[in-house]
Protein backbone atom coordinates (compact mmCIF):
# COMPACT_ATOMS: atom_id res chain seq x y z
CA UNK A 1 0.00 0.00 0.00
CA UNK A 2 1.37 3.39 -0.72
CA UNK A 3 2.00 6.05 2.08
CA UNK A 4 -0.50 8.37 2.13
CA UNK A 5 1.93 11.66 2.65
CA UNK A 6 3.77 11.39 -1.19
CA UNK A 7 0.29 11.45 -2.30
CA UNK A 8 -0.53 14.78 0.13
CA UNK A 9 2.18 16.88 -1.27
CA UNK A 10 1.67 15.81 -4.78
CA UNK A 11 -1.94 16.85 -4.01
CA UNK A 12 -1.11 20.01 -2.98
CA UNK A 13 1.55 20.78 -5.65
CA UNK A 14 -1.33 19.88 -8.05
CA UNK A 15 -3.80 21.61 -6.54
CA UNK A 16 -1.69 24.99 -5.98
CA UNK A 17 -1.06 25.03 -9.76
CA UNK A 18 -4.34 24.47 -10.94
CA UNK A 19 -5.44 27.90 -8.58
CA UNK A 20 -2.19 29.49 -10.10
CA UNK A 21 -3.50 29.21 -14.10
CA UNK A 22 -7.00 29.54 -12.87
CA UNK A 23 -6.35 32.99 -11.26
CA UNK A 24 -3.32 33.84 -13.31
CA UNK A 25 -5.58 37.06 -14.95
CA UNK A 26 -6.54 38.31 -11.38
CA UNK A 27 -2.64 38.26 -9.84
CA UNK A 28 -1.35 39.93 -12.78
CA UNK A 29 -2.92 42.76 -11.36
CA UNK A 30 -0.64 44.67 -8.94
CA UNK A 31 -2.98 44.80 -6.01
CA UNK A 32 -3.97 41.32 -6.33
CA UNK A 33 -0.68 39.80 -6.42
CA UNK A 34 -0.04 39.34 -2.52
CA UNK A 35 -3.15 38.01 -2.01
CA UNK A 36 -3.02 35.70 -4.65
CA UNK A 37 0.38 34.75 -3.17
CA UNK A 38 -0.94 33.56 -0.10
CA UNK A 39 -4.38 32.30 -1.66
CA UNK A 40 -1.70 29.39 -3.49
CA UNK A 41 0.97 29.60 -1.00
CA UNK A 42 -0.57 29.57 2.27
CA UNK A 43 -3.72 27.77 1.68
CA UNK A 44 -2.76 25.22 -0.80
CA UNK A 45 1.13 25.10 -1.17
CA UNK A 46 3.05 21.86 -1.37
CA UNK A 47 3.80 21.67 2.08
CA UNK A 48 3.57 20.36 5.76
CA UNK A 49 0.73 22.85 7.82
CA UNK A 50 0.33 20.58 10.42
CA UNK A 51 2.14 22.65 12.99
CA UNK A 52 0.11 25.51 11.90
CA UNK A 53 -3.59 24.15 12.01
CA UNK A 54 -2.26 22.80 15.68
CA UNK A 55 -1.47 25.84 16.74
CA UNK A 56 -4.57 26.98 15.37
CA UNK A 57 -6.76 25.80 17.80
CA UNK A 58 -4.94 28.07 20.59
CA UNK A 59 -5.48 31.17 18.41
CA UNK A 60 -8.00 32.62 21.46
CA UNK A 61 -4.47 32.89 23.28
CA UNK A 62 -3.58 35.33 21.07
CA UNK A 63 -7.05 37.26 19.80
CA UNK A 64 -7.06 39.48 23.23
CA UNK A 65 -3.97 40.90 21.48
CA UNK A 66 -5.52 41.68 18.27
CA UNK A 67 -8.14 44.86 18.06
CA UNK A 68 -10.95 44.39 16.20
CA UNK A 69 -10.58 40.66 16.13
CA UNK A 70 -13.52 38.52 17.79
CA UNK A 71 -13.82 35.03 18.21
CA UNK A 72 -16.04 34.54 15.45
CA UNK A 73 -13.12 35.76 12.96
CA UNK A 74 -10.94 32.85 14.99
CA UNK A 75 -13.39 30.42 14.66
CA UNK A 76 -13.82 30.64 10.41
CA UNK A 77 -10.34 30.26 10.04
CA UNK A 78 -10.08 27.20 12.23
CA UNK A 79 -13.50 25.79 10.70
CA UNK A 80 -11.77 26.63 6.80
CA UNK A 81 -8.03 24.86 7.66
CA UNK A 82 -9.96 21.87 9.46
CA UNK A 83 -12.02 21.27 6.46
CA UNK A 84 -9.47 22.25 4.07
CA UNK A 85 -7.68 19.36 5.48
CA UNK A 86 -9.94 16.74 5.93
CA UNK A 87 -11.45 17.35 2.45
CA UNK A 88 -8.04 17.02 1.10
CA UNK A 89 -7.74 13.78 2.88
CA UNK A 90 -10.64 12.07 1.17
CA UNK A 91 -9.51 12.74 -2.45
CA UNK A 92 -5.84 11.19 -1.22
CA UNK A 93 -7.93 8.14 -0.18
CA UNK A 94 -9.25 7.69 -3.27
CA UNK A 95 -6.57 8.49 -5.24
CA UNK A 96 -4.88 5.56 -3.63
CA UNK A 97 -8.38 3.69 -4.15
CA UNK A 98 -8.18 4.19 -7.63
CA UNK A 99 -4.05 3.26 -8.18
CA UNK A 100 -3.52 6.66 -9.22
CA UNK A 101 0.26 7.70 -9.60
CA UNK A 102 2.25 9.93 -7.84
CA UNK A 103 2.32 12.50 -11.04
CA UNK A 104 -1.56 12.23 -11.63
CA UNK A 105 -3.27 14.08 -14.28
CA UNK A 106 -6.31 16.37 -14.42
CA UNK A 107 -8.97 13.80 -15.47
CA UNK A 108 -7.18 11.59 -12.68
CA UNK A 109 -7.79 14.17 -10.24
CA UNK A 110 -11.30 15.34 -11.08
CA UNK A 111 -12.21 11.46 -10.70
CA UNK A 112 -10.77 11.13 -6.92
CA UNK A 113 -12.50 14.30 -5.97
CA UNK A 114 -15.96 13.42 -7.54
CA UNK A 115 -15.97 9.59 -5.71
CA UNK A 116 -15.03 11.51 -2.87
CA UNK A 117 -18.62 12.74 -2.52
CA UNK A 118 -18.85 15.55 -0.70
CA UNK A 119 -20.36 18.42 -2.74
CA UNK A 120 -22.24 19.98 0.01
CA UNK A 121 -18.57 20.36 1.67
CA UNK A 122 -17.37 21.59 -1.08
CA UNK A 123 -20.25 24.43 -1.43
CA UNK A 124 -18.71 25.08 2.74
CA UNK A 125 -15.30 25.08 1.74
CA UNK A 126 -15.92 28.09 -0.96
CA UNK A 127 -18.18 29.90 1.20
CA UNK A 128 -15.57 29.76 4.12
CA UNK A 129 -12.93 31.19 1.85
CA UNK A 130 -15.34 33.89 0.82
CA UNK A 131 -15.98 34.55 4.59
CA UNK A 132 -12.33 34.77 5.53
CA UNK A 133 -11.10 37.08 2.92
CA UNK A 134 -13.72 39.25 3.85
CA UNK A 135 -12.98 39.38 7.14
CA UNK A 136 -9.22 39.86 6.26
CA UNK A 137 -9.87 42.64 4.11
CA UNK A 138 -12.10 44.29 6.77
CA UNK A 139 -9.73 43.98 9.64
CA UNK A 140 -6.94 45.10 7.63
CA UNK A 141 -8.65 48.14 7.63
CA UNK A 142 -7.62 48.62 11.10
CA UNK A 143 -3.96 49.92 11.20
CA UNK A 144 -3.76 49.18 14.89
CA UNK A 145 -4.11 44.80 14.00
CA UNK A 146 -0.64 45.28 11.81
CA UNK A 147 1.14 46.59 14.69
CA UNK A 148 -0.28 44.32 17.24
CA UNK A 149 0.79 41.47 14.82
CA UNK A 150 4.43 42.81 15.07
CA UNK A 151 4.53 43.33 18.45
CA UNK A 152 3.08 39.86 19.14
CA UNK A 153 6.01 38.08 17.56
CA UNK A 154 8.05 37.64 20.65
CA UNK A 155 4.76 36.29 22.36
CA UNK A 156 3.89 33.92 19.55
CA UNK A 157 7.23 31.84 19.82
CA UNK A 158 7.44 31.98 23.27
CA UNK A 159 4.04 30.28 23.42
CA UNK A 160 4.99 27.58 20.50
CA UNK A 161 2.63 29.65 18.05
CA UNK A 162 4.99 30.71 15.49
CA UNK A 163 3.58 29.24 12.69
CA UNK A 164 -0.54 30.48 12.83
CA UNK A 165 0.80 33.94 13.77
CA UNK A 166 3.21 34.18 11.03
CA UNK A 167 -0.08 32.70 8.79
CA UNK A 168 -2.44 35.85 10.37
CA UNK A 169 0.79 38.37 9.52
CA UNK A 170 1.29 37.39 6.20
CA UNK A 171 -2.41 37.20 5.46
CA UNK A 172 -3.04 40.34 6.59
CA UNK A 173 0.16 42.53 4.99
CA UNK A 174 -0.63 40.58 1.44
CA UNK A 175 -4.41 42.38 1.52
CA UNK A 176 -2.82 45.88 2.36
CA UNK A 177 -2.15 46.45 -1.39
CA UNK A 178 -6.00 45.62 -2.18
CA UNK A 179 -8.34 48.61 -3.56
CA UNK A 180 -11.19 45.99 -4.59
CA UNK A 181 -11.67 43.17 -2.59
CA UNK A 182 -15.06 42.10 -3.72
CA UNK A 183 -13.94 41.51 -6.98
CA UNK A 184 -11.12 39.43 -5.76
CA UNK A 185 -13.54 37.26 -3.74
CA UNK A 186 -16.84 37.00 -5.82
CA UNK A 187 -14.50 36.04 -9.11
CA UNK A 188 -12.89 33.17 -6.78
CA UNK A 189 -16.16 32.14 -5.49
CA UNK A 190 -18.15 31.91 -8.66
CA UNK A 191 -15.16 30.48 -10.68
CA UNK A 192 -15.16 27.36 -7.76
CA UNK A 193 -18.79 26.95 -7.89
CA UNK A 194 -19.06 26.52 -11.70
CA UNK A 195 -16.09 24.13 -11.53
CA UNK A 196 -17.39 21.98 -8.65
CA UNK A 197 -20.99 22.10 -10.37
CA UNK A 198 -19.22 20.76 -13.70
CA UNK A 199 -17.10 18.15 -11.66
CA UNK A 200 -20.21 16.75 -9.98
CA UNK A 201 -23.02 17.39 -13.06
CA UNK A 202 -23.93 13.61 -13.04
CA UNK A 203 -24.57 13.44 -9.63
CA UNK A 204 -26.24 16.58 -9.48
CA UNK A 205 -28.75 15.62 -12.74
CA UNK A 206 -29.37 12.22 -10.84
CA UNK A 207 -30.76 14.00 -7.98
CA UNK A 208 -32.57 16.91 -9.94
CA UNK A 209 -34.49 13.98 -11.18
Amino acid sequence: MPHRAPYRVALQAFQSDRLRRDYADLAAEPQYRQVGEFFFNELYGPRDFSARDSQAHRLHLLVQSFPGVVIRDVEQVLDLLELTNRLDDEVVEKLLEIGAPLDFDMATYERAYRLADNYADRVRQIELVRLSLYNVARLTRNPLLGIALDRTRGLAEMTGMSDIHRFLRVGYKATLPVRDMPRFVETISVREMNRLDRIYADQLRKKAS
